[in-house]
């Protein structure tokens, strides 16, 4: 499982996250670091899944045009809904509009116009703001009207698409899967029998361009390696958003 690179971001309360669904210029290096790293590791994927999101076919596009230029074979990706990301940038979105949370609103206001919206303070407040925010999702807490889709039913639809995908594993192939933090951190959860809010936990820390690899046999999945980033050749490759 692969998690998209690095989306575009702002911070204005205007546009929110209307321009998230793509790769930053910082997140398309990333995916081609990724590629290099896989093809040089001598991955072969047999299949290959991707999220409905922009930035997860952009991320496998990205790999996949560096195993085309190396001399090898990239297949055509497939589409699964499923595994879509949760809706928790709404949540936080439409929270901020609530009367619940017009403090913390003012709070990244005043710090945005003090320091500018791109600003690592004004980054740093919003995300304790959003872990805030989302924790309370996950223990069902928030009002209702700010719910579309619950953490619980996230995870059953993400379990529903991860399983789809185990079904149709072949004995010795390797799948890659592309899509976002939520979906790896809720599925890595699962399968070693985590809670709701430690999955939440764990979809936090993975980072962008990050592999976490699971191993299927006998209809049991056990986890092999968790958010393992690329060779990037930079500390400053390595990025959470």
């Amino acid at each position: 499982m692969v998690r998209h690179a690095q989306a575009t971001l702002s911070l204005d309360k205007t546009q929110a996250f209307d321009d998230y669904d793509k790769l930053s210029a910082l997140g398309m290096t990333q995916s081609e670091a990724l590629g290099e790293e896989l093809v040089a590791a001598g991955v072969i994927f047999e299949h290959v899944f991707v999220g409905p999101a922009v930035r997860h076919s952009q991320t496998a596009e990205i790999v996949g045009a560096v195993y085309k230029r190396c001399g090898h074979h990239w297949p055509e990706p497939e589409i699964q809904e499923g595994l879509a990301e949760h809706d928790g940038a709404r949540v936080v979105e439409r929270a901020l509009a609530h009367p619940n949370f017009r403090d913390e609103l003012k709070k990244l206001e005043d710090l945005a116009a003090a320091e500018g919206s791109g600003s690592n303070d004004v980054q740093r407040a919003f995300f304790s703001v959003f872990r805030s925010v989302t924790r309370k999702w996950a223990r069902q807490e928030l009002p209702e009207e700010l719910v579309k889709e619950s953490w619980q039913d996230f995870r059953e639809r993400v379990g529903t698409s991860v399983g789809k995908i185990f079904q149709a594993l072949q004995e010795s192939a390797t799948m890659g899967v592309f899509t976002s933090g939520g979906p790896i951190g809720s599925t890595v959860a699962s399968v070693l029998g985590l809670t709701d809010e430690q999955a939440l936990e764990l979809a936090w820390v993975v980072q962008n361009a990050t592999l976490t690899e699971l191993l299927f046999r006998e209809g049991l999945a056990s986890l092999k390696s968790f958010n393992v980033l690329p060779r990037l050749g930079s500390p400053e490759l390595s990025t959470y958003v």
